[in-house]
């Protein structure tokens, strides 16, 4: 063989150390996306107290917007004036309680919500239940009646609490359960906070295992 000729290497045999390191991270991302998710106990949810940024408010918003203005559109040409009319106030009326009262009240989301992945909860992380109620007829009343002040001050509020908010003592929280396109709650996961004082339970094991873990070896044998 030629001395100037340099042997090439079987390709089989080249190290695949990269690609080994990029299976391993696949599978850590997925482990750490699983683990975010805690798991749904048998008795009643308690939410986690992230609040919800405005930008997924406003998201859950304009698709309940949208999903209203769809129903009015498609049921009023054919209601013959008995809803979604001047002269029917009290049917329309119902149907707003329907909409945004009970099923709040229920499971503490409206469809918008749910879709958002978004949840109204009290102070102790669970559906609010009555206290809907004033929220959604009293809170938002006055909230909109001050030219949209109330609902403008959860921007500023560290809990992003607005009035109606404050007025039932009520939170719209992060919800991990929900079943809405995942890609989309990413994007409006602007302005998020976590609840100070309150650790989410899993930090405290990552940190005992990470101290565990930055023990010397011979604590480990001892």
């Amino acid at each position: 063989m030629p001395s100037g000729t340099k042997k090439r290497g079987n390709p089989r045999n080249r190290p695949t150390t990269s690609r080994y390191k990029a299976d391993l991270q696949a599978k850590t991302d997925k482990k750490s996306e699983s683990e975010e998710t805690p798991e749904k106990t048998d008795g009643p949810t308690i939410y986690p107290m992230i609040f919800a940024g405005p930008m997924r408010r406003l998201y859950a918003f304009t698709i309940d917007l949208g999903l209203i203005m769809m129903i009015i559109y498609t049921v009023a040409p054919v209601a013959n004036g008995n809803i979604f009319s001047e002269e029917a106030v009290a049917p329309d009326l119902i149907f707003f309680f329907g909409y945004f009262i009970i099923p709040t009240i229920l499971w503490g989301r409206t469809p918008g919500k749910w879709v958002a992945g978004i949840v109204v909860v009290d102070s102790d992380g669970r559906t609010p239940g009555p206290a809907a109620i004033p929220r959604e007829m009293i809170g938002k009343l006055v909230s909109f009646l001050a030219a949209g002040v109330g609902i403008f001050w959860l921007i500023f509020d560290p809990k992003r609490q607005g009035w109606h908010d404050k007025i039932a003592n009520t939170y719209v929280v992060d919800n991990p359960y929900s079943g809405g396109p995942q890609f989309m709650k990413d994007f409006f996961k602007i302005g998020e906070r976590k609840q100070e004082g309150k650790p989410d339970p899993g930090e405290d094991d990552a940190d005992d295992s990470e101290a565990e873990s930055s023990a010397p070896d011979d604590e480990k044998s001892s």
